[in-house]
């Protein structure tokens, strides 16, 4: 141990070996505990990586910084939701608001965290279900189906497609039938959001669901750009 290189440079792969001086006796070899968070962490930032698109590693629920009592009670939910692991159940979490309400770095944070226990994530957009050939879209919807935690973000009016809507209920029905849950994200309110996904959507997603609408809650954009001009009211 004293002449440890480092986990990174381990030449025995993560083992401590004792070699034995008495010829009755065979070596001992041990896995050491230090490479062993190395390697958790290493494979947790490789699935990471796998999962995330890259401007969303950061954006995880330790920092996100609450400006109203809205998105402090959004906060609070999203790390129940981790705590209790509620998407093991079945459990959906539906996040509403305008653009720059902090929606997406929520389920991202939420998604980092399902990653770091060790439950496999899925992280799509809602546009990607409409591209690409049918066969390839199969594939992934079945992928999609399987995990233990789905997110579906800026699920919006535009995706407002026959085929895409059902893509998203059968999807989301396989989810259903398998108690796996799913977070989403949409900068529609309840009564648009309604409307665009769907009655059999809406009825299959919302009866284990819990939505939270960030309405009123100012843009991320908005806060930084008064932060611009703030000598303008000087």
């Amino acid at each position: 141990m004293r002449n440890c290189p480092g986990p990174e440079k381990c030449p025995y792969g993560g083992y401590i070996i004792y070699v034995s001086e008495d010829p009755r006796y065979s070596d001992l070899m041990y896995e050491c505990s230090i490479y062993r968070e190395f390697r958790r962490v290493k494979e947790n930032m490789e699935r990471l990586i796998k999962v995330l698109p890259k401007g969303l590693w950061e954006r995880r629920l330790d920092n996100f910084i609450p400006e109203d009592e809205v998105t402090e009670r959004a906060l609070e939910l999203s790390k129940k939701y981790v705590r209790h692991r509620a998407w093991k159940i079945g459990s959906n979490f539906v996040l509403l608001g305008g653009y720059g309400t902090g929606k997406t770095h929520l389920a991202a944070g939420i998604a980092i965290e399902a990653i770091n226990i060790g439950d496999s994530v899925a992280f799509i957009t809602a546009p990607s279900l409409r591209s690409g050939d049918f066969r390839t879209l199969d594939k992934k919807l079945f992928e999609y189906s399987r995990v233990n935690l789905l997110v579906i973000d800026d699920l919006s009016s535009e995706i407002e497609y026959g085929t895409t809507n059902h893509r998203i209920f059968e999807l989301l029905n396989h989810r259903y039938e398998d108690e796996r849950g799913t977070i989403i994200t949409s900068n529609l309110g309840i009564e648009d959001f309604s409307q665009t996904v769907g009655a059999r959507i809406f009825d299959r997603l919302t009866e284990r669901a819990l939505i939270v609408e960030l309405e009123g809650t100012q843009s991320y954009r908005e806060r930084k750009r008064a932060s611009y001009l703030g000598w303008t009211r000087v």
